[in-house]
């Protein structure tokens, strides 16, 4: 039987006089890939600091390697031998990748550092997981994918006993997603111990021994390998996702309201394509295409080639005509100390001309759309509370087109429902939305073409129904050489 790596039991945690873990039991053992489905967000922040770092608890106990380390009687406020991975914010940009693994990591002696030798030990160390990083480039120069496995590496080096992994999907596209799972396999079946903390069930499904479903801070099923797939399609992540054919497209037909035309800018070589009224256009990177110049033609960068316009208005001259919705957008659109009505207004002085009536017609305005608590903080507003206020105070801009930059990068399975909720919305009055994403497969369903990008391959556009056929043909092709695979190993 395998050692058991970590044990909650009955665990509670209050904050801010409510509970957000409530009678939480987590149990995992040694060599597995355990996944932590977060249905909506509450409790995952705390539950992450009870696991590394002993959060005070109300009731229960926290087991590490058969070690009773936390108790509601006796918190040792310490940090436990467990490493977080979320982004790249446990690394130095300015240092290398080999001084981030060995360097940096406590105890390390640094006059006794010889570079050669650290670096031969690294090129071990990726020879094993088939992986070629160059150890001395500085991080800031390194992929997102070179950067996670770094810190995988750093944490297996710094002979940690678990490995936290938070979304990393999000930042991936599949090619290097598939990567990152290899990385992370072949580890666990040499020992290490992973939580996988993510809302995409094609990840979870591939990477994951089992999965735990979290709800309002308990966890409410655990998933057997075999099971995975179908239970999480079927019963959890079904009701947050809009079916594709319940959605009944806006788009007209022949009404452009933004025309990318044979446009060159850094990387970005003619590029053609345009978006009509009521139309879902989404955008997918599917070969580690570089996403900064293609997003600043999209905010109007000056271009060293072709034209971007509207087709009834000629050239680009207000920006009231494009919003913009930015990754993790209730924490980068709203100000928290500021009013419900403040926030909602803020853009809308330009089209108040008469001074004496602005403050009026600002409460007016947010009455109408939030009710009479205009003046409670945006800090104090439910989740949910603060995408409607961000959807909202988009509207009332009157917007065009809007781009939507990473909507479902980081985000529970509520929010992603949350996102599709409101983005159909605007589709439904005629607005026009683009949406950036390197994982198509929350947005599928909302859109009328896909435009594919790639360093290899180029530019393709489909219309769903062309791409679906591709996509279902992939899985044949997938499933039958898997089958194959499968009778060559039996033989």
């Amino acid at each position: 039987m395998k050692r058991e790596v970590l044990r909650m039991e009955r665990v509670t945690c209050i904050k801010n006089g409510r509970e957000v873990l409530n009678n939480f039991n987590f149990q995992m053992f040694e060599g597995e890939v355990m996944g932590l489905v977060p249905l909506d967000s509450y409790g995952l922040n705390e539950f992450v600091d009870c696991v590394q770092n002993n959060r005070q608890l109300f009731y229960g106990r926290v087991y590490i390697c058969e070690k009773l380390v936390n108790t509601y009687a006796v918190c040792p406020r310490a940090k436990n031998n467990v490493y977080s991975i979320f982004k790249d914010e446990n690394l130095v940009n300015n240092l290398s990748a080999a001084d981030n693994i060995f360097i940096i990591r406590e105890g390390f002696k640094g006059h006794l550092i010889n570079e050669r030798i650290l670096n031969k030990q690294l090129e071990h160390l990726f020879e094993e997981i088939g992986i070629e990083i160059n150890t001395r480039k500085k991080v800031v120069e390194l992929t997102v994918l070179e950067k996670y496995i770094v810190e995988i590496v750093k944490a297996i080096v710094a002979k940690t006993d678990i490995i936290i992994v938070r979304d990393l999907a999000s930042s991936l596209h599949s090619e290097d997603l598939e990567k990152l799972k290899k990385v992370i396999r072949y580890y666990a079946e040499h020992g290490m111990s992973f939580i996988y903390i993510s809302a995409r069930m094609e990840a979870l499904s591939q990477m994951c021994d089992r999965v735990s479903l979290m709800s309002h801070g308990r966890i409410i099923k655990v998933l057997e390998h075999e099971k995975i797939a179908e239970n999480l399609e079927k019963h959890y992540f079904f009701p947050y996702q809009l079916l594709e054919n319940n959605i009944s497209s806006a788009k007209e037909e022949g009404q452009k309201v933004f025309i990318c035309e044979d446009v060159c800018y850094n990387s970005i070589q003619h590029v053609s394509f345009d978006v009509e009224k009521g139309e879902c256009l989404l955008v997918h990177n599917y070969n580690n295409f570089e996403w900064e110049d293609f997003i600043a033609v999209l905010l109007g960068a000056k271009v060293n080639k072709g034209r971007i316009w509207w087709e009834h208005k000629g050239e680009r001259n207000s920006e009231r005509e494009v919003a913009l919705i930015l990754e993790n957008p209730t924490e980068t659109m709203l100000f928290p100390e500021m009013s419900y009505e403040d926030n909602l207004c803020l853009n809308l002085d330009h089209r108040i001309h008469y001074l004496w009536g602005k403050r009026s017609k600002r409460k007016s305005i947010a009455k109408e759309i939030a009710g009479e608590d205009v003046a409670c903080k945006v800090k104090d507003l439910s989740l949910r509370e603060k995408y409607e206020l961000v959807y909202h105070k988009i509207m009332l801009r009157k917007p065009e087109i809007i781009f939507c930059f990473f909507p479902y990068r980081n985000v529970d399975v509520k929010t992603r429902q949350y996102t599709n909720t409101f983005l159909k919305k605007y589709l439904s009055k005629g607005i026009a939305v683009v949406i950036i994403t390197l994982d198509m497969m929350d947005s599928i369903a909302l859109a009328d073409r896909i435009l594919l990008f790639g360093k290899d391959k180029g530019r393709m556009i489909f219309d769903r129904e062309e791409f679906e056929k591709i996509a279902v043909r992939n899985r044949e092709s997938d499933s039958a050489e898997s089958i194959k695979k499968e009778e060559d190993t039996t033989e």
